[in-house]
């Protein structure tokens, strides 16, 4: 069948030459045939690593602006935690005073983070390596923007348990989802050294989370201990992001992220 097949495309026949020749007789000359693009099937690559670099950069600032107004007392980033700046009420909570004034502004900055966590690791992940553990660590992701989300809405004085829940889902699953990831780079040349830097910083986000368990983080102050584990994903999300946003495209549209 496929000899036969064969012979009667390369045949000319009473209507005119064969369909091959005929095709590449219409084709502009000096016109090379389409490039497939890493990006195919992918286009909210560009949204997703948007909004990773959006998810850090405006919680950073909408939480400067929180700690800005935050008191009486003033804010110490040693002392007071990010869950004090979601915290509706002023008053002493747990022996401690806390007033956050920007309160709405922290718990939707938190919020944003979240969603943007969410949406950006799905849309993301046809730009990264890794096959199954690549799967396995967005889902980690996924998790920790949900956790990071629903914490929004359960501010430490209206569910001290809610809180800590939820922001512990978002600590373990962010942290773990960069350590699984920075593993599935390193089967990737062009991602090893990136993949390196995610290990890096997941695992000093989850030895935070650690520390902060067995009450070792009280050494350095609640609030230091909660932004060593927030920071490493903080820096590293943006990273990615930028990462992809300027990753050099050849003339067919394929990502170079060497």
């Amino acid at each position: 069948m496929n000899a036969l097949g064969s012979a009667r495309t390369q045949s000319p026949g009473p209507e005119g030459p064969p369909m091959s020749v005929a095709r590449a007789a219409r084709a502009p000359a000096g016109r090379a045939a389409p490039r497939r693009s890493s990006f195919a099937g992918g286009g909210l690559v560009p949204l997703g690593a948007a909004l990773y670099v959006l998810a850090a950069v405006q919680f950073v600032a909408c939480i400067a602006c929180t700690a800005y107004r935050y008191g009486p007392p003033a804010y110490d980033p040693a002392r007071v935690t990010i869950s004090d700046l979601q915290a509706l009420s002023c008053g002493a909570f747990q022996g401690a005073p806390v007033c956050s004034p920007l309160h709405a502004l922290a718990n939707l900055s938190v919020a944003v983070l979240g969603l943007s966590m969410v949406v950006g690791s799905l849309a993301l992940r046809p730009a990264l390596p890794g096959g199954r553990r690549r799967d396995v660590a967005l889902g980690l992701l996924v998790v920790a923007g949900l956790g990071a989300f629903a914490n929004a809405f359960t501010p430490e004085d209206v569910t001290l348990t809610g809180d800590t829940v939820t922001a512990l889902v978002a600590f373990l699953g962010a942290n773990f989802g960069m350590i699984q990831l920075g593993r599935a780079m390193a089967t990737e040349p062009r991602w090893r050294g990136y993949g390196t830097f995610a290990r890096v910083l997941g695992a000093v986000g989850v030895a935070a989370v650690i520390l902060d368990g067995l009450g070792l983080g009280t050494a350095i102050g609640e609030g230091a201990i909660e932004w060593l584990i927030v920071a490493p994903v903080l820096v590293w999300i943006p990273a990615l992001g930028v990462r992809v946003i300027l990753g050099r495209r050849d003339g067919g549209g394929s990502v170079r992220c060497s």
